[in-house]
């Protein structure tokens, strides 16, 4: 059998007492998604509270340290099969959770992706379908909440993305001498104002992202 099938997820300090805004800010912190899923902070209630506060691409990425990026279970393990008898598929879902999910070290992460995109067909982060239905439900208002923060920084990314293009293209244009020669001034001011636009949008996400200063 697979070591990480076996493997417990990995220890961790216990994670302090906190409000929501607090558990924000610790997970705004310097801390990368690796680091919190090596350290062992996806899993288990904390996990869920510090999952909730991640953005989609960071669940995402969470995934790449999951049981199922490791060993490539079968898919049909996590689904209930057409004209499978209820007690059968407990059984069977029961086994799936205990050598797949329970062992996981971002179950958490997975869960709460699966309730971000409305996934409530199988099990996902060691939660069986119907107790994923019921935290969709009960947990509506936040979820949409977090969908639209997840808008929202996907949005502020692409800006960032089309203004170091733009930086770029400017700045090509600039070398390869297809600017007129009246007009390289006017170009060496669209480059300074395109580089200042896309530090400005750095900065922004920086700050945002946690970090005490904008440089």
């Amino acid at each position: 059998m697979n070591a990480m099938m076996t493997a417990h997820p990995p220890a961790r300090a216990q994670l302090p007492d906190q409000g929501e805004t607090d558990i924000a800010q610790y997970v705004a912190s310097a801390e990368t998604i690796d680091a919190l899923a090596a350290g062992g902070y996806l899993v288990g209630r904390d996990g869920h509270l510090i999952a909730r506060e991640l953005r989609a691409p960071q669940l995402r990425r969470a995934l790449m340290h999951s049981v199922c990026y490791a060993i490539q279970p079968e898919v049909d393990d996590f689904y209930q099969e057409d004209g499978e008898p209820a007690a059968d598929w407990r059984r069977r879902r029961t086994r799936t959770v205990r050598s797949h999910c329970s062992v996981c070290p971002v179950s958490a992460a997975c869960a709460e992706l699966a309730l971000r995109d409305g996934d409530t067909q199988g099990v996902r982060g060691g939660l069986a379908p119907e107790k994923l239905q019921r935290r969709l439900l009960k947990e509506a208002p936040r979820l949409e909440q977090a969908r639209a923060r997840d808008q929202s920084a996907a949005l502020r990314r692409q800006k960032r993305i089309e203004a170091a293009a733009e930086v770029q293209r400017l700045a090509r244009q600039y070398l390869a001498g297809s600017v007129r020669a009246d007009k390289r001034e006017k170009n060496r001011e669209a480059i300074g104002e395109a580089v200042r636009r896309r530090d400005q949008l750095v900065a922004e996400h920086r700050l945002a992202a946690g970090w005490t200063e904008a440089a």
